[in-house]
């Protein structure tokens, strides 16, 4: 069912060999939930440090930094309430299994807070 399991971008995931279109006006036989997309994981990390000047103020550094390994991940396009539109489902398509869609790739902020 998958060819490539390496879950790269643009890469053929589903076989288009394993599957057939159903019977005109009937469902297929296939089972809800049986396909999955890649693995998916996401390394975060944050660090601060708070400088203190005098008893009432202090000023705070912090940088972030998202998806630090900046691995692949599949996404899900904004509003879809699920992962259905990421890998092409139209078995007619020379796009059919590929995976299309990925979430951010890594991203770092930082930010200077001065509270008194």
């Amino acid at each position: 069912m998958y060819l490539d399991t390496s879950g790269r971008p643009n890469t053929q995931w589903l076989n288009p060999a394993a599957f057939a279109p159903p019977a005109l006006g009937t469902l297929g036989n296939m089972g809800r939930a049986t396909l999955r997309l890649p693995l998916a994981w996401q390394f975060d990390m944050a660090v601060s440090r708070v400088f203190r000047f005098r008893e009432s103020q202090r000023m705070e550094f912090r940088a972030e930094a998202y998806n630090v390994l900046n691995s692949f991940r599949p996404g899900v396009p904004p509003g879809s309430p699920n992962s259905a539109q990421v890998v092409d489902t139209n078995l007619s398509s020379s796009q059919f299994g590929k995976i299309r869609l990925s979430l951010e790739p890594r991203i770092l902020q930082f930010a200077l807070k001065y509270l008194f």
